[in-house]
């Protein structure tokens, strides 16, 4: 799937998948639905979406990626990854 961005270029949106998290509060285990996307590049991602109205968390850093996280509007989370 490919977005035009501000300034003309192109973002892919390269992967997604559901996963299942497991939030572990002492003996209360939480598991959650969370939508992961890969981008080709999150940086650009996000200033796409931030443009667009959306608020986005981040940039974190895990293994070597940059992750935004943001919340759809059915509360389920949704986690945006580059692949650089």
């Amino acid at each position: 799937m490919n977005f035009q961005t501000i300034g003309g270029v192109g973002l892919k949106i390269l992967s997604y998948r559901h996963v299942t998290s497991v939030d572990s509060v002492k003996e209360n285990r939480c598991e959650r639905k969370v939508l992961q996307v890969i981008v080709d590049d999150a940086e650009e991602f996000a200033l796409m979406a931030k443009s667009n109205g959306l608020e986005l968390e981040g940039p974190f850093v895990q293994e070597d990626k940059r992750v935004y996280t943001l919340t759809a509007h059915d509360r389920m989370p949704v986690t945006i990854h580059s692949e650089k």
